[in-house]
């Protein structure tokens, strides 16, 4: 059954170097979001990220 109130979490990637935001995704469940992100850059042999790494905003869907 399709949930007439949904919450997605918008994703950017914060490059503290620059200030600047990158686009990331968009997704119902961060936190599985960051497991599955992170189990893609540990087996690519890159360092895993921390949610704080991210900036995350919450979007209230409703359907009609």
């Amino acid at each position: 059954m399709l949930d007439k109130n949904e919450t997605l979490y918008v994703i950017h990637y914060i490059e503290l170097d620059r200030g600047e935001l990158h686009f990331e995704g968009v997704t119902n469940n961060f936190d599985a979001w960051l497991k599955d992100h992170n189990e893609v850059r540990a087996q690519e042999g890159i360092s895993i990220d921390d949610a704080e790494d991210f900036d995350v905003q919450e979007v209230g869907i409703s359907y009609f």
